[in-house]
C-alpha cells in the first residue's frame, strides 16, 4: 500500500516469501506475557536475510540502523518507525484508514515486513494499537504495553492465517501502578534503561470553561479525504471493528505511557497523548517525573492534539512541553486522519507555534506537516556536541 514508492513491492514480496523465523534470536529469552520486573532484555540487534535488509532499504533508505544515529520517520497520527543503538523499533502501530485510504505511504504489511524488534505503545485505542497484533504476529516483535492492549493484539495475531509468537511486556493497567510512576526498564540488553511514566490520557473537562478555558478554534482539512477516499468495504469493516478497542474514550484500559530513551548524549521522549497535569496529586507527580527525567530531554516527539483541546485549547500539551523543556519540540497526532477530529497539521500549525512562543525557554520546532512529512527521517548524530549541555532553562536531574 504505497503510492510514492510503488517498486518497493518487490521487496516486500521476497520479505513475505521468506522461510526464516521473524521471532528467532529477538525474543531474548521472554515467552508469553511477562511483568515487567521480570523481563529478560532483549539482545543485540539480530542479522537480518536480505529480504528485510531490501524492504528496509526501499522504505527507510539506506543505514536504516545507523548505529552512530537516532531516527524517526513518521507513519500517521502518533506512529513512529524509530531506529537507535543499532535497533529498529515502532512507537505505536496504526495504518490510518476509516473514510480515506493510502493518505499514510506505508501499511500494516510494511510494518511487519521491516521487522521491528519492539512495538512500543502509548496507550490502547484502536488508532495507536490497532495493528500491533498484526505486526508483531507477522514479525515477532515484542510488544510492550499495558495489559489489555497485549490481549487485544493476541486475539488479533490469533487471527492471521499464520503468525508467530511474540512476547508482552506488561506495564500494568489503568490504575497500576498509577498515574505518576516512574520505572526504569532495560528493554534492550546494549541500550540504556527506559524511563517509562505512566500519564493521564487527554480529556475534556467541562469545568475548564468555567475557569477561563476556551476551546481550540481551527479550520479542519476536508478536501484530503474527498482526495483519498477509501472505497473498499474490508478496509471499513476493519476500522468499525477497532474503534472500541481499550475502550474508545478516555482513559484507556490499558494506562496511558510515555518513554525516554538514551544513547550516548542523546535523549529521546516520546508520547501519543497529552492529559491533564494540574495541581493535583497525580498532575503535580507527572510534572514532577518529567522535570526529574535521569537525563535532559534533547527531543520530545509528543501529541499536541485530543480531548482536551474541546475545553482548554493547547493548554496540556503545552504543559508537557514546559515539563520536560526539550532542545527540539516535534508534534504528533495532529494529521488529518479523521474528518473534523483529525484536522491535518496545517490547521493547528500557527496556534502551536504562538503557544511554544509563551514559554519562558521555549524549544526548537520541527512541525511535522503531512502528507509531505510521513516517511521523512528526522536524523539525530548521538555524538552532536548540541546534545552534551541541558536546553536552556532545563530541569532535568543533574544536568550534564
Amino acid at each position: 500500500m504505497n503510492r510514492r514508492w510503488p517498486w518497493i513491492c518487490a521487496a516486500l514480496l521476497l520479505a513475505a516469501c521468506s522461510g526464516s523465523d521473524p521471532a528467532s534470536g529477538v525474543a531474548g529469552g521472554n515467552v508469553g506475557d511477562v511483568p515487567a520486573e521480570e523481563w529478560q532484555p532483549l539482545p543485540p540487534a539480530p542479522r537480518l536475510g536480505p529480504e528485510v535488509l531490501a524492504a528496509r532499504e526501499a522504505l527507510l533508505g539506506p543505514d536504516a540502523t545507523d548505529p552512530s544515529k537516532v531516527k524517526l520517520w513518521w507513519v500517521g497520527v502518533s506512529s513512529f518507525v524509530a531506529s537507535m543503538g543499532g535497533h529498529l523499533f515502532l512507537f505505536d502501530a496504526w495504518e490510518p484508514l476509516g473514510l480515506q485510504a493510502d493518505y499514510v505511504p506505508i501499511g500494516r504489511d510494511e510494518l511487519a515486513a521491516i521487522r521491528p524488534e519492539a512495538i512500543l505503545v502509548g496507550h490502547g485505542h484502536f488508532d495507536h494499537a490497532a495493528d500491533a497484533g498484526h505486526v508483531a504476529g507477522l514479525s515477532g516483535a515484542a510488544l510492550v504495553a499495558g495489559g489489555t492492549v497485549c490481549a487485544t493484539a493476541r486475539a488479533r495475531a490469533a487471527e492471521l492465517p499464520a503468525s508467530v509468537d511474540f512476547p508482552c511486556l506488561l506495564l500494568g493497567d489503568r490504575d497500576t501502578p498509577g498515574v505518576g510512576s516512574v520505572r526504569s526498564i532495560r528493554i534492550w540488553s546494549d541500550l540504556p534503561p527506559v524511563t517509562v511514566i505512566q500519564h493521564p490520557h487527554s480529556a475534556a473537562d467541562p469545568s475548564d470553561l468555567l475557569t477561563g478555558g476556551l476551546p481550540l478554534v481551527f479550520v479542519p482539512e476536508v478536501l484530503v479525504y474527498l482526495e483519498n477516499l477509501n472505497t473498499d468495504p474490508q478496509e471499513t469493516l476493519r476500522f468499525v471493528d477497532a474503534l472500541f478497542d481499550d475502550g474508545l474514550v478516555g482513559q484507556p484500559e490499558g494506562g496511558t505511557w510515555m518513554y525516554q530513551l538514551r544513547v550516548g548524549d542523546f535523549s529521546l521522549l516520546w508520547h501519543d497523548s497529552t492529559g491533564p497535569i494540574g495541581d493535583d496529586e497525580a498532575g503535580e507527580a507527572v510534572r514532577e517525573a518529567l522535570a526529574a527525567l535521569p537525563d535532559c530531554v534533547d527531543v520530545q516527539a509528543g501529541a499536541i492534539v485530543g480531548f482536551g483541546m474541546v475545553t482548554s485549547g493547547l493548554r496540556d500539551s503545552l504543559a508537557y512541553v514546559d515539563a520536560a523543556r526539550p532542545q527540539l519540540s516535534i508534534p504528533s497526532h495532529h494529521d488529518a486522519w479523521a474528518p473534523v477530529i483529525g484536522g491535518g497539521a496545517s490547521a493547528y500549525e500557527t496556534q502551536w507555534r504562538n503557544a511554544l512562543a509563551t514559554l519562558s525557554h521555549p524549544p526548537e520546532l520541527d512541525y511535522l506537516r503531512d502528507p509531505q512529512d510521513y516517511l521523512v527521517p528526522r536524523v539525530y548524530d548521538i555524538d552532536d556536541p548540541r546534545w552534551k549541555s541541558p536546553a536552556a532553562g532545563s530541569r532535568c536531574a543533574g544536568g550534564r
